[in-house]
């Protein structure tokens, strides 16, 4: 087997020693010759096994990428599906194009048949058949790539938003031009949606504040002449308070439906924040006619509606912000211009308009000022307390006296809050301010305690931001403990804002903590607000302080003193005191005594003086 593998040597042996003859060494080579076959049959076999085995296998690795071929071709079919992506092949040198399964679908064509570009361009409309025709024509004259979006309307009447895109290959001069169409309707949907949210106010559906600063952007860059009005709703904060945010929503939708009007007459409306609304009028002429246009619309924003079977008056006020043709102007500072006017207009009593002025600026840079100055007053010790007695009116005996706020200037000038207003109505500098009139006071009257005053008792004024955190009754109380204080030596003194809201639950349960603890509660400013006498009955008032706007009426006015009579009966009749404020003369002093009335306050006793001013009482 010189052409095969050495298998191996074939030995027989004999009995004995022999001479082999012709015929024996010719049935040897027989023998061998067999064997030979045998061996190379039995090889060929074993080799026919193992191709046997790896042909097998190879079919079996064969059938399993056809397989996992075939997945991926139905991952790529459903992914294609669910991206709405379908393909489609342009043949250069016969003007066709090749669709495939999932771009028909998408442009709604027949399944199979020949598809002209004709025919798709017929599913594009307007403007978008045109474009669709210049570019394809375009892509097919060149090596450049397409990318084109536009509306169909498919052969069943669907109208669908589609994005094609296309590419050019080269290779050995053979050109291939393919792509792929996309349904993106959906993402177009998503996209306006998306451009509404960003444009549109949620609740009212009118245009919001970003939209608003575009409109005046463009006016800026147009040089238009107009005006910019802004309005907010008289009360709105006392409306939610009271009746909740769904009554407060349903004012803001009934009055965007009616500013909606104005759009009809070339007006644009926003919804700023809020209760807060902006209009961008196009008004040609002299200021009155603006004037009456403004009027009007503060006019018909004025109307009656019903909450809870109650009734609430709805009003509007508005300031107004003017720009000539030409006029240069940033749309922020406009806005802060027609603010201010807003501003004045809520101060001169709501319900009505009020143009911008140039003064307004200083006043609003003013307020500002002030905000800083007393954080800075407050931080250097510029803020002290003053002190004003109250009197028993039957027999002139000093009854306690009420803590009253005072800036000390480093001028030496002495301030009352009225000059620092807008820092009071601050919520964060407020509520630093009340924890050192509180500090201060509890200070005090520990101080007169020591040196031996009898029957000490000390009012203080809590703002209704403050009495409706839930953290003061805890900081309050923990501060009288600390200084170990008799209940009796302090006296609250809060004005109705504290009563009037959504949270006079809560109110009631920190009246109620204060009464527990022995404090006493005395309704400041009665009369002169919107607190109804339910609030007496209601909340645990001990006393009630007439405002000096109706003590001032004594003697001059002869309704004033019946009216005070029937206060001061209603007040006894519920086991309230009563404290007027304001008595100047001997006069008021004589005639609130004789109706009944408990105790004063006045320059006719004491004027406000510092604690070091105040000498000892026995």
């Amino acid at each position: 087997m010189s052409d095969e593998h050495h298998l191996g040597t074939l030995c027989i042996l004999d009995t004995k020693p022999r001479t082999l003859s012709a015929k024996d060494a010719e049935l040897l080579r027989t023998l061998g010759q067999m064997v030979s076959n045998l061996l190379r049959q039995f090889h060929q076999t074993e080799i026919e096994k193992k191709l046997n085995v790896q042909l097998d296998a190879e079919r079996a690795a064969h059938t399993q990428r056809e397989l996992q071929l075939r997945d991926k071709q139905n991952l790529l079919e459903y992914a294609s599906e669910l991206a709405a992506l379908g393909s489609w092949e342009y043949n250069h040198s016969t003007g066709q194009i090749i669709w495939g399964a999932e771009t028909r679908h998408i442009l709604g064509l027949t399944p199979v048949g020949n598809v002209t570009v004709e025919a798709v361009r017929g599913l594009f409309a307007g403007e978008d058949e045109l474009k669709w025709q210049q570019e394809i024509a375009r892509f097919a004259a060149s090596t450049t790539s397409l990318l084109f979006e536009g509306q169909i309307h498919t052969p069943d009447g669907a109208t669908k938003w589609i994005r094609v895109l296309g590419k050019t290959e080269s290779n050995g001069g053979r050109i291939a031009k393919f792509g792929l169409v996309q349904d993106i309707t959906k993402e177009r949907e998503i996209h306006e949606r998306l451009n509404e949210m960003v444009a549109r106010d949620s609740l009212t559906g009118l245009s919001n504040r970003f939209s608003l600063l575009q409109h005046l952007r463009k006016l800026q860059r147009d040089e238009t002449a107009f005006s910019f009005a802004m309005l907010d709703l008289d009360g709105f904060k006392f409306i939610n308070d009271t009746f909740g945010h769904a009554a407060g929503d349903k004012c803001l939708k009934r009055i965007a439906r009616k500013l909606r009007i104005l759009e009809a007459h070339g007006a644009f409306v926003a919804r700023i924040a809020g209760d807060e609304f902006g209009i961008v009028l196009l008004v040609p002429g002299d200021r009155r006619g603006l004037e009456r246009r403004v009027g009007k619309i503060v006019a018909s924003l004025a109307f009656p509606i019903r909450f809870q079977k109650q009734t609430a008056n709805l009003s509007v006020s508005m300031g107004v912000a003017m720009r000539g043709p030409g006029a240069s102007f940033e749309p922020e500072a406009l806005i802060a211009e027609a603010d201010m006017a807003l501003y004045e207009a809520k101060i001169l009593g709501r319900n009505r308009y009020s143009f911008f002025r140039s003064e307004m600026k200083y006043l609003a840079e003013k307020k500002a000022n002030t905000i800083v100055d007393i954080r800075k007053a407050l931080r250097s010790g510029e803020l002290e307390l003053f002190y004003q007695a109250k009197i028993l009116l039957r027999g002139r005996s000093p009854a306690g006296h009420e803590a009253l706020l005072r800036w000390r200037r480093k001028d030496g000038g002495v301030e009352t809050p009225e000059a620092f207003r807008p820092a009071l109505d601050d919520p964060l500098l407020s509520g630093e301010i009340t924890i050192f009139v509180v500090k201060s006071a509890l200070d005090q009257a520990r101080e007169w305690i020591d040196r031996g005053d009898p029957n000490v008792s000390i009012s203080i004024n809590i703002g209704p931001h403050q009495f409706r955190d839930s953290n003061f009754p805890t900081f309050l109380l923990a501060e009288i403990k600390r200084r170990r204080l008799p209940a009796s030596a302090i006296e609250i003194e809060v004005t109705e804002d504290v009563f009037l809201g959504r949270d006079a639950g809560e109110v009631l349960k920190t009246c109620r903590t204060f009464t527990e603890c022995g404090l006493r509660i005395s309704f400041d400013d009665f009369g002169t607000g919107f607190a109804s006498l339910t609030h007496l009955l209601d909340f645990p008032v001990r006393a009630i302080k007439i405002d000096r706007s109706f003590v001032s009426r004594l003697g001059t006015e002869a309704r004033a003193a019946g009216f005070l009579k029937a206060v001061c009966d209603l007040a006894h009749s519920l086991a309230i005191e009563v404290v007027a404020e304001g008595i100047e003369t001997q006069e008021q002093c004589e005639l609130l005594k004789s109706i009944g009335c408990d105790y004063g306050q006045g320059y006719l006793f004491h004027r406000p003086s510092p604690a070091r001013d105040i000498p000892p009482t026995s």
